[in-house]
């Protein structure tokens, strides 16, 4: 396949895009199943814009779609650009974590799987800047760039 960069994708990228990917289906699953919940957040957030039920499940689906994104263009391809944006985007996230575990230790109705979403983040962020990791990214000097030739 010429779209792909040669040779085998080292088991930190495969692990990274198993953990990005298994995170952001967590989000998917969770908010898919407080659907009212999250229409009332989105409410909240962004109160010009008439939030439905139908509208919250496809920002919803085009959170899940926009993380996949990244992960095909370091898979596939090795773009360096694309660990930076993972890297900083899951920043975001993970600053709540420190009370994302408060809640957990203190609040006895609060689930491990609570803590799944953005432990697998972090796990994916730092497989991107493993050696292995970094011998994929450089073996394809300047692929970021030829995207956009």
């Amino acid at each position: 396949m010429s779209w792909m960069i040669g040779g085998r994708r080292p088991w930190t990228i495969r692990l990274f895009a198993i953990a990005f990917l298994s995170a952001a289906a967590i989000d998917y699953v969770q908010g898919l199943s407080a659907i009212s919940t999250l229409q009332m957040a989105y409410t909240q957030q962004f109160p010009w814009f008439d939030w439905t039920r139908d509208w919250a499940i496809v920002a919803l689906s085009a959170m899940f779609s926009i993380a996949a994104i990244p992960v095909a263009m370091i898979l596939m391809r090795a773009i360096r650009i694309a660990r930076w944006l993972v890297t900083v985007f899951s920043i975001f996230k993970l600053l709540s974590l420190p009370q994302m575990i408060m809640e957990w230790v203190s609040l006895p109705h609060v689930s491990l799987l609570h803590l799944a979403s953005p432990l697998l983040t972090l796990v994916a962020v730092v497989l991107l800047f493993t050696p292995s990791a970094n011998r994929w990214f450089a073996q394809k000097k300047g692929s970021g760039l030829a995207v956009f030739d």
